[in-house]
């Protein structure tokens, strides 16, 4: 299959324009429309709506999209990799990340790393938490740092502890309990929370209600939303209160939501570093070993 299709179909999904697609990938308009008129042929479904403004995949075109944006990660790291290969430059490590947090708990070791390992260039990514475990299976990444209930019940993939801590109540100025030192847990579960749901953090979803039930409590849960920033929104905005790692750096709203300790809780964390067994990548094997060395 030539991959500028799968690109042509990628972007024009997320543009929802023919025209911003083609001007994105510099060829016509044409262009673009026989190249997913000829996906459509070759797979036998119809994937875009046409008649839609703008336009907007088909139920197949969504299935095709998801599937191709895996593709498309997979595509480009096998080329990076031959470039590397093929110019002699630097191995190449790939390193997948969810949260601000598992930076955070990365980046101490990183230039006693690049010291003795001159040789190997890491390349980070961003990534849904709830696909942390499949990415490795993929192999569209090396490493992927997430919460340890991402890798449970994979029995082929291995993991490196990289922190544990607890949970901290994210309260906003003028909620109640906005001013305490720490939080009882009979308290907190007093007041409506807020969660991201289980499409942005997968079985950590879960777990967070496990924890809250090992408490002694059911939650309270007012909303569930898709990512931090509309999460910390409404902790603002409706006073809800959120669950954040402890150490969780909120530079911009730092004076509006305070990271309050939660006393006797179960809600803690570890977060670790997972990678596929039989990763044969000798970057891997380097990698894997500086980060059980203590810090």
């Amino acid at each position: 299959m030539d991959m500028r299709k799968i690109r042509y179909l990628i972007d024009l999904v997320e543009c929802r324009s023919f025209t911003e697609t083609a001007r994105k990938n510099f060829v016509s308009q044409t262009t673009v429309s026989q190249q997913i008129a000829a996906l459509e042929d070759e797979f036998g479904a119809r994937l875009i709506d046409r008649k839609q403004t703008p336009i907007e995949p088909t139920e197949a075109g969504m299935l095709f999209y998801r599937e191709a944006v895996l593709l498309w990660k997979q595509y480009a790291r096998m080329k990076t990799n031959m470039d590397n290969y093929r110019s002699r430059q630097a191995r190449s490590l790939s390193i997948r990340y969810a949260a601000v947090t598992d930076v955070q708990n990365l980046l101490p070791r990183i230039p006693s790393f690049r010291s003795k390992h001159p040789d190997i260039r890491l390349e980070l990514n961003k990534g849904r938490l709830k696909d942390a475990a499949d990415h490795l299976q993929k192999g569209i990444c090396d490493v992927a740092l997430a919460f340890d209930s991402e890798f449970a019940g994979r029995p082929d993939i291995r993991t490196v502890p990289l922190y544990e801590g607890r949970y901290c109540a994210a309260v906003g100025t003028g909620h109640p309990l906005h001013a305490l030192n720490s939080i009882p847990k009979e308290e907190l579960y007093r007041h409506p929370l807020v969660m991201l749901n289980q499409d942005a953090i997968g079985g950590s979803y879960d777990l967070m209600i496990e924890h809250a039930a090992q408490d002694g409590y059911r939650p309270d849960i007012a909303r569930s939303v898709d990512d931090v920033e509309t999460e910390l929104f409404y902790i603002v905005t409706e006073l809800l209160i959120g669950f954040f790692p402890e150490r969780y750096e909120l530079p911009a709203l730092h004076e509006d939501i305070r990271l309050i300790p939660i006393e006797d809780s179960h809600h803690a964390f570890r977060i670790e570093a997972g990678y596929l067994a039989g990763n044969a990548n000798p970057a891997l094997a380097a990698f894997l070993d500086h980060l059980r060395e203590p810090i």
